[in-house]
């Protein structure tokens, strides 16, 4: 593993962290926006109009931001970063995301993949949900 040191290393505050998945048949963000001692979790459908790309919030909730910190920890995401996982040969559809955010006071993380995908990448989109689940 690349990052491997960065599995022990914990954050321990962020500014923005986002999600960007697309398949055949969806573009969905996900957004966590850290909002004094709440963070927002907010999805968007991704559309296009006019040749515009459009986003059409689906859900929003917000929790503790300690509660988004658990997340962000358990799954390990600082060592996300620098992740590239390509499509794996063969396979002609799947799911591509985009990884970024910012924490820590400015360090940025960055990771990219198709049909392959970080340690821990189902369980943080699991949390994701959980969250969204309690919003409107």
């Amino acid at each position: 593993m690349r990052n491997i040191a960065n599995l022990f290393k914990k954050i321990r505050s962020f500014e923005i962290v986002t999600l960007h998945t697309s398949g055949m048949r969806h573009v969905t963000d996900y957004e966590i926006v850290m909002k004094g001692d709440e963070a927002e979790v907010s999805q968007y459908a991704i559309g296009y109009r006019d040749g515009e790309e459009v986003r059409q919030l689906q859900k929003r909730a917000l929790c503790p931001a300690e509660r988004a910190l658990k997340l962000m920890n358990k799954c390990s995401l600082l060592s996300w970063d620098g992740y590239h996982g390509n499509r794996p040969k063969g396979i002609k559809d799947g799911t591509n995301f985009i990884f970024k955010a910012i924490v820590n006071g400015g360090k940025e993380i960055y990771a990219t993949g198709s049909q392959r995908f970080p340690l821990h990448y189902s369980d943080f989109k699991e949390g994701l949900y959980e969250i969204l689940k309690k919003g409107s």
